[in-house]
């Protein structure tokens, strides 16, 4: 067992990180500036500033209107929207400079991102501190950036002709994108700051890790559609949904079509369904998540879980209590501040949950041996 021991602690020691302290900060930096662009996206929803730029221009739209003239242009395009005609038709110069600014802070964030990101990497691999296995995960996450970046052109190009707003799930798939670009970010992250050196056997708490995983996920998706839809508003109370647990609307067989579920904002239907779907997730995930975390601090194994499984606790338990003062405080509009919180809830939610995934992660059972 000794000699194994040593076998496996020189298989341990090649595993470190050699990556320059530099190539780790440049990470977390792009870790945060993810974050920061998925919690300003939260913001322009939220006050409808999605739609107020009208063309998509990667490079030169980077300057926004310089004088009266150029606002001007910008505000006449809005007022060609259907969100201006159906919504917003009174809406004054100053009410459209700031829902202008949303929209292109989100955009200019996203070009910022992407000029460090672009510096960083020429600098790194020119001085030969990025290896092939970093290159390629490097490479997936540039694809990753690229195609929420598209797929948030189609989002709003979805609400400018006809719908007043972005499309729903559009919108989710959008969101979806940039959660899974900091999922894979964070994830590489991990890797090069602290490569798995030391892990422990698969243990009980495995069975309860997965079920947190998908059910995590699902949430997420109804969360994005819950937002695109503002199913919110419809039932702003809790914890009935206007006196009821069943909305009267989901037990009603007529009202369960496909029409339904794609023009949500022409019926009940699909807020009520979203909305009571991603209530019984949650509590389900809080159920799961106290299973999970029991499981942990009874299993001597696990100790190296406990820290990151108490925090995720505190985070989930933060979650719930800001969802529910979203929903019952959303009486016309969902209140931005608490809908913003809820948002970057979930994503240090995410984060935590790839933390302990990671160290769940299947590695050299160093201990285990040398005992």
């Amino acid at each position: 067992m000794g000699e194994i021991g040593k076998i496996q602690d020189v298989k341990v020691k090649d595993r470190r990180s050699t990556y320059p302290a530099a190539v780790k900060w440049w990470l977390i930096a792009g870790v945060i500036l993810v974050i920061g662009q998925v919690v300003i996206g939260g913001i322009t929803r939220l006050t409808e500033s999605g739609l107020s730029i009208t063309e998509w221009e990667p490079l030169s739209g980077a300057m926004p209107p310089l004088n009266a003239a150029d606002w001007a242009v910008e505000f006449d395009k809005y007022k060609a929207s259907p969100q201006y005609e159906k919504i917003f038709a009174d809406i004054t110069m100053a009410e459209f400079k700031f829902i202008y600014f949303w929209e292109w802070f989100h955009r200019q964030w996203a070009r910022m991102m992407g000029l460090i990101f672009a510096v960083g990497f020429v600098i790194f691999w020119r001085k030969g501190w990025l290896d092939r296995p970093l290159m390629k995960r490097l490479g997936v996450t540039v694809a990753l950036a690229a195609l929420a970046a598209s797929f948030g052109w189609i989002m709003v190009a979805s609400g400018l002709h006809d719908r007043p707003w972005v499309n729903a799930y559009k919108l989710t798939i959008h969101l979806s994108l940039g959660i899974t670009l900091f999922s894979y970010l964070l994830w590489t992250t991990f890797k090069v700051i602290q490569p798995k050196q030391r892990t422990f056997p698969r243990v009980a708490v495995d069975k309860w890790r997965w079920p947190l995983n998908v059910f995590l996920i699902i949430q997420l998706i109804l969360g994005g559609i819950m937002s695109g839809a503002r199913a919110a508003l419809p039932y702003p109370t809790w914890p009935s949904m206007n006196g009821d647990f069943i909305p009267p609307v989901l037990l009603n067989g007529i009202n369960w079509t496909v029409e339904n579920m794609v023009n949500y904002e022409q019926s009940l239907f699909q807020p009520a369904l979203i909305q009571f779907f991603h209530r019984l997730t949650a509590y389900t995930l809080v159920i799961i998540t106290l299973a999970y975390a029991i499981a942990v601090f009874r299993d001597p194994l696990a100790r190296v879980l406990r820290k990151p499984t108490l925090l995720l606790v505190t985070l989930l338990v933060t979650q719930v209590i800001i969802g529910i003062a979203t929903v019952v405080s959303s009486i016309g509009q969902v209140p931005v501040g608490l809908g913003v919180a809820h948002q970057f809830t979930a994503i240090v939610l995410v984060g935590t949950l790839l933390y302990l995934n990671y160290t769940h992660a299947p590695g050299k059972l160093l201990k285990t041996v040398e005992k």
